[in-house]
């Protein structure tokens, strides 16, 4: 399964929780963190552990976006959808 695919799988679960205007589009642009992101922090935490939750049982493997270097890099600009695909294939590939 690809990567946006598992994104996508998990966006639509994550945006029956949120608002019409809040919803995740799964577009390379879309900004999970920085100046336009729309998610507030429960729901980037929701997401992402639902995302790790998905990996985990489709490839059997535990994998930690959340990690330190990762809000280090997401706080101090723009995360994208693009990077989060990124991420992930480093993560599932190691």
């Amino acid at each position: 399964m690809k990567n946006v695919d598992l994104i996508k799988k998990v966006s639509i679960e994550i945006n029956k929780q949120l608002a019409k205007r809040d919803k995740i589009v799964v577009t390379k642009s879309f900004q999970i963190f920085g100046p336009n992101s729309r998610l507030d922090s429960l729901i980037i935490v929701n997401f992402f552990i639902a995302l790790e939750e998905k990996v985990k049982s489709i490839y059997g493997k535990e994998i930690n976006l959340l990690s330190g270097d990762f809000f280090e890099k997401g706080l101090k600009s723009k995360y994208t959808i693009s990077d989060l695909e990124k991420d992930l294939k480093k993560k599932i590939r190691t």
